[in-house]
């Protein structure tokens, strides 16, 4: 593919208000799925492709930026306000190169082929 990425976006700044108790002290996506949590999915989808994976937070960062600690990936913590998804991006994009970049929602499971090959 020309001009194949070579960097990963992973939003994972937002509250998960919707999902009630299971976010009330956790960010969204610590919350697990079939045994890990879901920005581990995520992460599995970027490993073998060697992307340059870049995360941003907000709500409860620390417990994110703990988790993935040893992961490889930079974290960018949006604060004191939210950037939202455009702006989370605009503020990565010295992380990510200057070429193209997947993105990807931190708590979208992905079944069947690699949506990244």
């Amino acid at each position: 593919m020309r001009n194949t990425p070579n960097a990963l976006m992973i939003f994972a700044a937002g509250f998960g208000t919707r999902m009630g108790a299971l976010t009330a002290h956790q960010p969204k996506p610590m919350v697990k799925v079939a045994g890990k949590p879901l920005i581990d999915h995520t992460l599995a989808l970027a490993a073998p492709l060697g992307l340059k994976t870049v995360v941003n937070l907000h709500y409860l960062p620390h417990i994110l930026e703990e988790h993935l600690a040893d992961s490889g990936v930079t974290t960018l913590t949006e604060a004191p306000d939210i950037l939202e998804t455009g702006g989370g991006l605009r503020n990565a994009r010295t992380h990510l190169g200057s070429g193209p970049a997947f993105t990807l929602n931190s708590d979208a499971l992905w079944r069947g082929p690699n949506p990244l090959s």
